[in-house]
């Protein structure tokens, strides 16, 4: 197998790492223990918080001077460092592609919401996806899709997309140790249960609350509920919204946390409820499933195809059935000990060497 120098657009290390960035350090941390004898080069405008799993094995540009907006750096100066840099390909795990590149390209599509949803959105990640995707499809020699269901999204918006796009599943990052690390904090003393996501519209947390607070209305006892995630956008005012929740002294929102931290309060949940309106993946879910912690998610996009029957797929629209999935899965111990048990299997069948090995072969045929 021909040797490889793979360009990576590494802003979703910058800063707060997500979901888009934990997906990279997951399939570049399997990428070069498969590959050693590929390189990969990190590109990026601002300066990368590199994972530790990735130290040692990849090369980091130093950001460019001046710094520039994401996409205008994209589409100017990340094409000319991945040809400086050497570069045999071009990844773009954001689902863009620089268009005057020489180099041939991949793309990788998490999701569609910037185009199916645009109200989900603030201008600048609309701006920065919707479009570019068009060229961006005709450019990549292919296109990663980590879902069934993307890729269906992908080819009803750019139907030339067929024949280019493949579904590579992604894969579950090891928990990383969590130890009695300074800083980490200890879970809740309370019952509680748990939400991860960054804050934005799609994750439906304002659902989560009403149905949340309807079980509390009825069953005071009821497990508390922590919201874990970073301020995204489209939400202004949900921090009020909960300060005035008749139940307020019930919610407890943390913001985001590093991954260790996020590992212990998953642990000591009663359950995690994921109800989002669409994902592309979900990790989470994936992650719960896999610390045989219930999981709620819901009947939309990709989830069904993560969670399989190792969860609960409420409607996400549905308020009542939301609550009515909660209840179960905290107070059924038939079903909690058939998710402690199936969750861990569904989970492992999904890996990052798997995910990187598809990818590998998706490269070679991009650059042949």
């Amino acid at each position: 197998m021909p040797r490889m120098r793979i360009a990576v657009d590494a802003r979703s290390l910058c800063g707060e790492r997500t979901g888009v960035g934990r997906t990279l350090e997951g399939l570049y941390g399997a990428f070069t223990r498969l590959f050693p004898g590929d390189s990969v080069v990190l590109l990026s405008p601002r300066p990368i918080a590199l994972p530790g799993v990735l130290e040692g094995r990849v090369e980091v540009r130093p950001p460019c001077r001046p710094r520039l907006p994401g996409t205008i750096w994209l589409q100017t100066i990340a094409a000319i460092e991945a040809v400086r840099a050497g570069a045999d390909l071009f990844h773009g795990p954001l689902g863009i592609l620089p268009m005057a590149s020489p180099l041939p390209g991949v793309a990788t599509i998490h999701d569609l919401t910037p185009v199916l949803f645009p109200e989900w959105h603030d201008r600048k990640n609309v701006a920065g996806f919707a479009p570019l995707l068009p060229a961006t499809v005709r450019r990549a020699g292919r296109i990663v899709c980590v879902s069934r269901a993307t890729r269906d999204d992908l080819l009803l918006v750019c139907p030339e997309a067929a024949g280019k796009a493949f579904v590579v599943p992604n894969g579950l990052v090891p928990a990383p140790a969590t130890g009695q690390g300074a800083g980490l904090g200890a879970p809740p003393s309370q019952p509680y249960v748990l939400s991860i996501g960054t804050l934005e519209p799609r994750k439906n947390h304002e659902r989560l609350v009403a149905a949340m607070e309807s079980i509390w209305d009825r069953r005071p006892g009821f497990p508390d509920l922590v919201i874990v995630g970073g301020t995204g956008w489209g939400m202004p005012g949900f921090d009020e919204r909960l300060s005035r929740s008749r139940h307020a002294a019930r919610i407890t929102r943390l913001g985001w946390v590093p991954s260790e931290r996020a590992v212990r309060l998953l642990r000591g949940a009663r359950l995690l409820a994921y109800p989002s309106l669409y994902e592309g993946f979900g990790l989470p879910a994936l992650e719960a499933m896999a610390e045989g912690i219930p999981v709620v998610a819901s009947s939309s996009s990709s989830l069904p195809e993560v969670v399989g029957d190792a969860g609960l797929l409420p409607d996400p629209l549905d308020q009542g059935a939301i609550a009515s999935a909660i209840e179960r899965a905290n107070d059924d111990a038939s079903f909690r000990e058939a998710a402690g048990r199936l969750g861990p299997e569904r989970a492992s069948l999904f890996t990052w060497e798997s995910a990187a090995r598809a990818t590998r072969a998706l490269f070679a045929e991009a650059a042949a």
